[in-house]
């Protein structure tokens, strides 16, 4: 069954495969999201902020941890609710984000 992400502020939305990362199926989808390391886990430029689904997500596994806690420490908070990096997050179900910058991939027909 293929779970359904929708992406505010954008309004965009596309599907995503079971084990599949919400970034790796933005991708597929063809959409550009935010990002610097390309899904290393260690820019935090794809973190999203979760506003509906919390039940159809994974658990963020020790790599991402350890990524979102260097971010809450540069944003002096002990943790950041809700945030998750797209290239780890993976979904169960349908579920809404927030992201700034997910756009369609602009085709050159020059």
């Amino acid at each position: 069954m293929t779970a359904r992400v929708r992406v505010e502020p954008a309004g965009v939305e596309f599907g995503v495969n079971p084990g599949d990362t919400v970034f790796r199926a933005a991708a597929e989808a063809g959409f550009t999201w935010p990002t610097v390391c390309f899904g290393g886990a260690r820019c935090t430029a794809c973190a999203l902020t979760v506003l509906s689904g919390h039940n159809r997500i994974n658990p963020p596994g020790r790599d991402e941890q350890i990524v979102l806690a260097q971010l809450a420490a540069r944003r002096r908070r002990t943790t950041l609710r809700d945030v998750r990096l797209a290239c780890r997050m993976t979904v169960s179900g349908d579920v809404v984000v927030e992201k700034k910058g997910v756009k369609p991939v602009e085709v050159d027909n020059g």
